[in-house]
Order: structure tokens, then C-alpha cells, then sequence
């Protein structure tokens, strides 16, 4: 089950921090590639809770 809401729900300002850290005003591309990479930025962020909790719980295992 995925934990938080997915990204692709979200508008182009609630991942504006994203964004901001990842802007190239120089780059043309045909994309919005700040969104774009915000949104898969987003997903690894989810993945890598997830990871730690996982691992969390197994540490704790007997």
C-alpha cells in the first residue's frame, strides 16, 4: 500500500520545493521537466520511507 498521497495529485505548487532545489532556467526541453522530475522525486521520497520503515521493522524482528 502506498504511504502518502500520490504525487501526480499534486499541483505544480505543492511540489514547488522541488522544483526550486532542481530550476535550470537555461534548459529547453519540450516537457515540463521541473514537474516532471519533481513527481519522480517525490515517488523515491515515498520509496525510501518505506525502505527505512521496512528495514525498521525487520531490525526489530526476533
Amino acid at each position: 500500500m502506498m504511504q502518502g498521497r500520490d504525487p501526480l495529485t499534486k499541483s505544480k505548487a505543492e511540489l514547488s520545493s522541488v522544483i526550486q532545489r532542481i530550476q535550470s532556467e537555461n534548459a529547453a526541453v519540450g516537457i515540463d521537466a521541473q514537474f516532471t522530475h519533481a513527481v519522480i522525486i517525490e515517488y523515491l521520497q515515498q520509496i525510501l520511507r518505506r525502505l527505512d520503515a521496512l528495514e525498521q521493522k525487520q531490525r526489530q524482528a526476533p
